[in-house]
């Protein structure tokens, strides 16, 4: 029933809202590794250092090349080649795959590896850069003829590393050449290295028409763009499941009753499919012909369900209102079922989030897409109610139940469905799997600023009293790309805060800013965070901008721990300056990560089929059990089917 209960009062960026509790038991950031060769999980991939470790484990000592081709055949099995995916980053854009908008494409590679996992060659190989920064090297785009290209630094010479079209050419001495060495060498166009990959898509077409382009690289040698800071990680791969709510992972994505209904976040029939890559088909090898090249990459699907405890739930007075909010937030894009089958992007989508239970009376139901920023108002809702159209495309949801004396919300329940990507699936093993459990009792607020509001409205996510005075907002639109712009040539800066319900451990930022070209000296952009109120700074990411860039934006992320000031509240300041020059920033997002106790038992179920028929193993993990290992029967022959979490009410 709606009942009056105590308050509670939360400052979400500088404006005064409501943030209502709704559960108190709840499980932090837990993950899953099995012992699966190349899938095993986010347990095992949750941040890029992660995957660099994973892909050289066991390979010590290597020299530097054979480092950067273990990440390289890893980068092969976990990316494959398709539209690169977009969600809601150009305000006043609808995100549409089959529409060019550059500004609207994920570049944050732990977004692309939780939800997505394939890219054209442009996204690729920005998302790659962190990775190749992770495992030591210095990391760059370049143009090439129809195609962006990539290359990494190491002895004292950069090599050309292209995981989109998959290969990889070579010096005389066996070094992977680079564009300086094809230039000065056309005959290395040709140059392979059996078993490494060497462009087998589509054999031999692509690997011709590569040699080609590598011929018109050698003819035209100065007209190949250097690009850096295309990419980068910032959004935290952290589940954290409340008391009561369950997350499953479904592997196939016909799991929801075949073709016609399948729930995805790309436009093309069916959702996101590839059969020319390396995924799922072992280690990466090529010699000619023969190749295991030939895949079947598509996407899994994840559902929580979250049905709260109203008895526990705490209601806000408004008015002569009471309400309650309910919120959700994963790293993983919640998608939907298109109506059409192939467009759930810019055509209408269903099953995304369904709100179901009893309701009496009147009842208002609200909807925020962007962490309340704003939110739209349900005119006559009636349960089931399907919000899909609201928070497609997002990481996350606010849903407000108003109402007044005598109506009541007797049940609720949330059933969110998201894009997974398949290579994150933690994936048994054949012949007997092990899979470890951890929990390390984390949580997430998300920050990411609507810079489509006016600027009477950037109170909410902005703190606009510590705006340097040469800032101006300019807001983003279809026709303007900045959100903030120089008003002169001198550095300027804004604030943005972050606050939690619990003290923050980490702080992470990341900003896509304009940079001219060629870069001009002493540009400083830079992130700082604040932990007294803005008495004190610390610099935890800086832009370094190479003299031969020659992309006119780029992107700075950075992390920071902040546990030691035991505080609910930080602040990060954004600065930009363009060397004397006026510029702007195009992007901003920023994450706390919070530290809470885990106080819910843990309930693991892993299904597969077994010659067709379903096989099921269920763990229980006591609260505060972490790590926790288990061992799983599977036959040699095996289907991945689903892997749910459930965190109890106690």
């Amino acid at each position: 029933m709606l009942k009056r209960a105590r308050l509670t009062y939360s400052l979400v960026a500088t404006l005064v809202a409501w943030q209502i509790s709704t559960a108190y038991a709840q499980v932090g950031d837990p993950t899953l590794r099995t012992d699966h060769p190349q899938y095993a999980g986010e347990g095992a991939f949750q941040t890029v250092a992660d995957c660099v470790k994973f892909a050289v484990n066991g390979k010590q000592p290597l020299t530097e090349q054979e480092q950067a081709i273990a990440v390289y055949n890893w980068l092969l099995t976990h990316q494959w080649h398709l539209a690169s995916p977009q969600e809601f980053c150009s305000p006043g854009r609808q995100p549409d795959t089959n529409a060019g908008h550059e500004d609207s494409i994920v570049y944050d590679a732990a977004r692309a590896r939780f939800s997505y996992g394939y890219g054209l060659c442009g996204t690729v190989h920005a998302w790659n850069e962190p990775y190749w920064q992770a495992a030591g090297f210095a990391a760059r785009r370049r143009a090439f003829p129809g195609h962006t290209n990539s290359e990494i630094q190491y002895g004292g010479t950069w090599h050309a590393f292209d995981t989109d079209m998959a290969g990889l050419l070579f010096r005389q001495d066996g070094i992977v050449a680079g564009y300086e060495d094809i230039i000065a060498d056309p005959t290395l166009a040709g140059s392979v290295k059996a078993p490494v990959p060497h462009y087998p898509f589509a054999w031999p077409g692509d690997f011709n028409g590569m040699k080609k382009g590598w011929l018109q690289v050698a003819k035209e040698p100065n007209k190949w763009y250097r690009m850096y800071n295309g990419g980068y990680e910032c959004q935290p791969g952290i589940v954290n499941l409340r008391a009561g709510e369950t997350f499953t992972r479904w592997f196939d994505p016909d799991h929801f009753g075949g073709p016609t209904k399948r729930r995805f976040w790309h436009h093309q029939p069916g959702g996101p499919f590839r059969d020319w890559t390396f995924a799922n088909n072992g280690q990466p090898r090529h010699d000619g012909r023969e190749h295991n090249a030939r895949g079947n990459a598509s996407y899994s699907n994840g559902e929580f369900v979250y049905q709260p405890d109203l008895a526990k739930a705490q209601f806000a007075k408004l008015g002569d209102k009471f309400s309650v909010t309910f919120t959700h937030w994963s790293p993983y894009v919640i998608c939907g079922d298109p109506v059409d089958d192939a467009n759930p992007m810019t055509g209408r989508a269903t099953d995304g989030l369904i709100v179901s239970g009893k309701l009496h009376g009147e009842v208002q139901v609200d909807v925020s897409p962007d962490q309340g920023q704003t939110w739209t108002t349900i005119e006559n809702p009636q349960l089931p109610l399907d919000l899909t159209e609201r928070v497609k495309g997002r990481n996350g949801w606010h849903v407000r139940l108003l109402a007044a004396e005598p109506s009541s919300i007797n049940e609720i329940k949330f059933t969110t469905t998201t894009q997974v990507c398949q290579a994150i699936y933690p994936r048994l093993r054949p012949g007997g799997s092990q899979v470890d459990y951890r929990a390390a009792a984390r949580g997430v607020v998300a920050v990411l600023p609507n810079f489509g509001l006016a600027e009477e409205e950037v109170g909410k996510f902005e703190d606009v009293s510590r705006r340097s005075s040469n800032l101006a907002y300019r807001g983003r639109s279809a026709q303007s790309r900045l959100a903030y712009e120089t008003t002169n040539n001198k550095p300027a800066s804004t604030v943005f805060p972050i606050v939690s319900q619990h003290p923050l451990v980490e702080v992470r930022a990341a900003i896509r800013y304009q940079v001219r070209v060629p870069p001009p000296q002493g540009h400083d952009y830079c992130l700082e965070v604040s932990t007294d109120a803005g008495k004190t700074w610390q610099t935890f990411a800086k832009a370094d901008i190479p003299k031969d860039n020659e992309f006119s934006s780029g992107w700075l992320a950075g992390a920071v721990n902040i546990a030691d000031a035991k505080k609910n509240q930080a602040l990060v300041r954004v600065t930009l300056y363009a060397g004397g020059h006026k510029t702007g920033l195009i992007d901003a997002q920023f994450y706390g990560i919070y530290e809470q106790p885990s106080s819910s038992t843990m309930k693991v179920e892993y299904g597969w089929l077994e010659a067709g028929k379903l096989k099921t193993h269920t763990e229980s993990i006591p609260v505060g059990t972490q790590p926790h290992t288990w061992k799983i029967p599977t036959d040699d022959k095996i289907v991945d089917d689903f892997v749910r979490l459930s965190a109890s009410r106690e």
